[in-house]
C-alpha cells in the first residue's frame, strides 16, 4: 500500500510541476491538494505545501494559499523562500505591515536571498539584519519618517541646517539598529493631493551621505534626488503606525490627510524646535509668523504626542497649549545633541580660503546670518576691539547663508570695507569645511537673541573649543558651565566679556583645557535612540485605544474655523480654538472663512462638554455658493431625527437638535439635497455651537456667542501697531 501510494504520490506531483510550468494554477493546486492527502506527515509535505500555496496565489486565491502557507510554516520557521512566498501574498492582499514582516524575515534568514533584499528595500526599509533578534521578531507596525523638508531644503541648498542634520541623522541611525516591533520608512508625502509616497531608505541614505563629502556640488544632489523620487511608492500607512513629522511641519498647505488617517487608528507625532515665530515674532516674517499660528493650531489638534528639542522649548510648548488650547498632550524633551554629523571620516579642505584662514587667528560664529542670530552686536564688538588692539585683534569668521532682514547689515559691512580685511563670511560650505574651521579657531561665539536649542553651542565644545554664547532661552541648557554667557541685548555689557579672552590668552588656553578635559558630548546615536524610544513609547502606549482629534469644543461659544479667524485670535491673544479637526468625512481643506464640503454628503464629529445620552441644541452657520437658479436644502441628523432647512448664499445660522454619545463625541450628517451651483463644493460651513438642552441660560450665552454684543469704546481701546526696534 505504501508502495501505491508513494507511485501516486510521485505522478500526481509530476503533472502538478507540469501543470505549474504551464501556468495552470488552479490545475496544478488541486493536484498538489490530491498529493498532499496522500503524504500524510511525510517530509516532502513541506515542500509541496509551499507549491502548493504560490499556485493558489497566483489564481487568486489568496485565503486558500495562506492556509497553505501557514501550515508549511508549521512545519518548518526558517525557511526564507517561504517568508519571501508569504510576503507577495500580503502584498497582493494589501497587508502592507504583514508582507514588510515576512521580508524582513525572509532576509535575517538568509541574509544572501537578494530578491528578499529587494523587497525590504522596495517598501522603504533598509535591509540590515539585525543579530540580536531572532527572524520572527520582526517589524509588526511602522514609523512614517517624514522627511519632506530634507528633500525641499536640499533641491535649493548645498549644505544642511540644523533641522536638517535632525532628519539626516535620524536616517543614518538605521544603517545600525532595528526597532523591536516596528520598521522605519522614510516618505514624501504629497499633502495637498491626499497621498503619501515612501521612498527608499538606502536612496535616501545615499542623498544624505551625499553632504559628506568634502566638495558637494549639485550634480551630485541632483542626481540623489532624482533617485529618492524614482523610487516613490504610494504607501497607505495602517493601524497602530505612527506617523511622524521632524522637520519644518509648517511648510505643508494642510494636514488633512494625516486628520483621516488617524481616524483609522494611525498615531501623529511632532518633533518640535522651536515656537520663536510666534512667541518672539519681531525676529521672522510676518507672513511666517501667520503660517506658523495655522499650522501649529491645525497640528496640535490632530497630534497623539509631542516631541521637543530641549527643556526649554518643552516646556515652552506645555505653556502654549495651557494657555492657548483647552486640552493637554503629552510633551517630552529629546534634547538635541552636540554634534556636528555621526561622521568618522577625516576628509581632505581643497578650498584655498578656507586653509588660509585657518592659519590665522579667528573667533568663529556659525549661523544662519540673519536679524535673529544678532551679528550686529558681534560687528559692534569688533569695531571696539579693532580701536584697542588694532591688528593684534583676532579675525572674525562668519559661516552661515544669509537669511531675513539683514539687506543693512550686508550693505554695511561691504561698505566699510570690512570682508576679506578681518571679517571673512562663508555661505553653503560643507560640514567637513565648518568641522576644520571649528577645530582651527581660538573659541566661537553664539550671540543669538532666541533658540530653541543653540547646536552651534554645543558642536564647539565637541571640537574642544570654548564658546561665548547668550543667556537667553535654552542657550544655558545646551553649555553648562563650559560656557560663558552674555545679555545678547546689551553689547556694551557683553564687550568685557569677549574682550577678556581676546586679550588674555592664558585665560583662554586653560578654559579650553578644562572643555577638552572634561566636556562629555551627547552623541547623535545617543539622541536617535532617544527620539525612537520617545515615539515608541508614545505608540504602544495608544495601541489599542480609539483615535480621535483633539476637538474639545467648549459649550455656549460659536466656534469658527478659517484662517483668518485663527489669526484674529492669535492677535487678540485668545486660545485659538476652532472646528476645523471637526471635519470627519468629505469636506475641503480650511479655507480663510471656513470649508466647502466635497460631496452632497459630508460628516462632522466634534468632543463636547456634556455626558453621554444628554440632548443638545447645535447651531450651524452654513451656505452656498451665489446662483439665482439654485434652491437646494440641507439635511442635518445628529442623533435626533432630521431637520431640513433651506440654504441661501448667505451665511445662516441652522439649530437643531441631537444626542452626545460615548466620551462626549457628537456626530452630525449633512445631506444637501437639490441643484447646487457649484458640483465640486457645496455646503460652506463657517461656525458652530451647542448647548445642553432645558438649560435658558447656557442657552442665552449662546446666542450671545453667535450675535455678540457691541461694548462701550473704552472696553476696546485702539492699540497702534509699532514697530520693534532692535538693538
Amino acid at each position: 500500500m505504501a508502495l501505491f501510494s508513494n507511485t501516486r504520490v510521485t505522478t500526481l506531483t509530476r503533472e502538478a510541476d507540469k501543470q505549474r510550468d504551464l501556468r495552470n494554477w488552479a490545475e496544478a493546486a488541486e493536484l498538489y491538494g490530491k498529493a498532499l492527502d496522500l503524504l500524510g506527515s511525510h517530509k516532502n509535505r513541506f515542500r509541496f505545501l509551499v507549491q502548493r500555496g504560490n499556485c493558489l496565489k497566483e489564481a487568486g486565491e489568496f485565503d486558500g494559499a495562506l492556509v497553505a502557507y501557514d501550515e508549511a510554516q508549521a512545519i518548518n520557521q526558517s525557511d526564507s523562500d517561504l517568508h519571501l512566498q508569504r510576503g507577495h501574498l500580503f502584498k497582493l492582499m494589501n497587508r502592507t505591515s504583514e508582507s514588510a514582516a515576512e521580508y524582513q524575515m525572509s532576509f535575517n534568514i538568509d541574509p544572501t536571498n537578494e530578491n528578499a533584499r529587494c523587497e525590504v528595500e522596495r517598501g522603504g526599509s533598509i535591509a540590515v539584519v539585525s543579530k540580536l533578534k531572532k527572524h520572527t521578531n520582526v517589524a509588526a507596525h511602522t514609523i512614517w519618517l517624514d522627511v519632506t523638508d530634507f528633500v525641499v531644503y536640499v533641491k535649493h541648498n548645498n549644505s544642511l541646517s540644523g533641522i536638517q542634520r535632525v532628519i539626516a541623522n535620524l536616517a543614518l541611525y538605521l544603517k545600525q539598529v532595528d526597532l523591536d516591533g516596528y520598521r522605519v520608512v522614510p516618505v514624501i508625502p504629497e499633502y495637498d493631493k491626499y497621498k503619501i509616497f515612501s521612498t527608499s531608505a538606502r536612496s535616501f541614505i545615499d542623498l544624505v551621505e551625499v553632504f559628506d563629502n568634502s566638495s558637494v556640488n549639485r550634480e551630485d544632489i541632483d542626481a540623489a534626488l532624482d533617485l529618492i523620487y524614482r523610487d516613490r511608492v504610494q504607501v497607505f500607512p495602517e493601524k497602530d503606525d505612527i506617523f511622524v513629522v521632524a522637520g519644518a511641519f509648517w511648510i505643508y498647505p494642510h494636514y488633512d490627510n494625516i486628520m483621516h488617517l488617524r481616524q483609522v487608528g494611525m498615531r501623529f507625532g511632532l518633533f518640535i524646535h522651536d515656537l520663536i515665530q510666534i512667541r518672539m515674532p519681531e525676529y521672522v516674517a510676518r507672513d511666517a509668523t501667520d503660517n506658523f499660528n495655522v499650522q501649529i493650531s491645525d497640528a496640535l489638534d490632530i497630534a497623539d504626542f509631542v516631541l521637543a528639542n530641549s527643556e526649554y522649548v518643552a516646556n515652552d510648548i506645555i505653556q502654549f497649549i495651557a494657555e492657548k488650547k483647552n486640552y493637554t498632550l503629552p510633551v517630552k524633551a529629546v534634547v538635541l545633541p552636540t554634534e556636528l554629523r555621526s561622521n568618522e571620516a577625516s576628509a581632505r579642505i581643497d578650498r584655498r580660503d578656507i586653509l588660509d584662514i585657518a592659519k590665522t587667528d579667528y573667533v568663529i560664529s556659525v549661523s544662519t546670518i540673519e536679524i535673529r542670530k544678532n551679528h550686529a552686536l558681534l560687528l559692534r564688538t569688533w569695531e571696539k576691539l579693532r580701536e584697542e588692539f588694532g591688528d593684534n585683534t583676532p579675525n572674525l569668521v562668519l559661516v552661515g547663508k544669509w537669511g531675513w532682514e539683514i539687506d543693512e547689515f550686508r550693505r554695511y559691512v561691504e561698505e566699510k570695507g570690512y570682508v576679506g580685511d578681518w571679517l571673512f563670511i562663508f555661505n553653503g560650505i560643507s560640514d567637513n569645511d565648518m568641522e576644520y574651521l571649528y577645530k582651527h579657531s581660538m573659541f566661537s561665539v553664539y550671540p543669538s537673541f532666541a533658540e530653541g536649542f543653540g547646536l552651534p553651542i554645543g558642536e564647539s565644545l565637541v571640537y574642544g573649543k570654548p564658546c561665548i554664547a547668550s543667556n537667553t532661552t535654552s542657550m544655558p541648557e545646551v553649555g553648562g558651565d563650559f560656557v560663558r554667557y552674555i545679555d545678547p541685548f546689551d553689547w556694551e555689557a557683553s564687550y568685557p566679556v569677549i574682550r577678556q579672552v581676546v586679550a588674555d590668552r592664558e585665560d583662554l588656553r586653560v578654559w579650553q583645557d578644562r572643555v577638552k578635559r572634561e566636556f562629555k558630548p551627547k552623541t547623535w546615536h545617543q539622541f536617535c535612540s532617544e527620539f525612537y524610544d520617545a515615539v515608541l513609547e508614545n505608540g504602544r502606549k495608544l495601541e489599542g485605544t480609539p483615535s480621535k482629534a483633539n476637538c474639545l469644543l467648549p459649550q455656549a461659544q460659536f466656534v469658527l474655523g478659517g484662517l483668518h479667524d485663527i489669526l484674529n485670535m492669535a492677535r487678540r491673544e485668545d486660545k485659538v480654538i476652532t472646528f476645523r479637526s471637526a471635519r470627519q468625512d468629505w469636506w475641503h481643506p480650511a479655507n480663510h472663512w471656513g470649508a466647502w464640503s466635497q460631496q452632497r454628503r459630508s460628516k462632522i464629529q466634534f468632543i463636547s462638554e456634556c455626558a453621554e445620552g444628554d440632548e443638545i441644541e447645535i447651531f450651524l452657520r452654513l451656505h452656498r455658493h451665489s446662483s439665482r437658479e439654485s434652491d437646494p436644502v440641507v439635511i442635518l441628523e445628529a442623533g435626533r431625527g432630521e431637520f431640513a432647512n433651506r440654504l441661501s448664499e448667505h451665511p445662516t445660522v441652522f439649530r437643531f437638535k441631537g444626542i452626545v454619545t460615548g466620551g462626549g463625541v457628537v456626530r452630525v450628517d449633512l445631506l444637501g439635497r437639490g441643484k447646487f451651483p457649484s458640483n465640486i463644493e457645496f455646503i460652506g460651513w463657517s461656525g458652530i455651537a451647542y448647548c445642553k438642552s432645558g438649560d435658558p441660560e447656557l442657552l442665552a450665552q449662546t446666542y450671545n456667542s453667535i450675535i455678540p454684543l457691541g461694548r462701550a469704546p473704552s472696553d476696546v481701546p485702539f492699540i497702534p501697531t509699532t514697530p520693534v526696534e532692535l538693538p
